[in-house]
């Protein structure tokens, strides 16, 4: 081989070495915001099964309200009609 011919591959060699050291670097950067967005996705999802819970709780309320009011006629007392009544714990052994 000739000198030039050396030189070249040399050059070509760590130019190869600098670019996988590139990519590599990337990937590992990409890899880790892939994971990060892989547990906000998870929360995400914990959430959104909450917040269908609590609108299922929430319409029931409602339409139970919707029944008492239309079917039977009920309406909300007046709040200076309410009387509050405090009894004592029971002591159950």
């Amino acid at each position: 081989m000739t000198g030039r011919a050396t030189i070249f591959w040399v050059v070509a060699l760590a130019l190869s070495a600098l670019a996988l050291v590139d990519v590599r670097n990337r990937y590992l950067l990409l890899f880790g915001r892939e994971e990060h967005l892989i547990g906000q996705r998870d929360a995400l999802r914990v959430e959104w099964g909450r917040l269908l819970l609590e609108q299922g709780t929430l319409a029931a309320h409602r339409r139970i309200d919707r029944i008492a009011r239309h079917r039977f006629g009920m309406k909300m007392p007046d709040p200076r009609r309410i009387v509050l009544i405090y009894t004592q714990p029971s002591k159950i052994p």
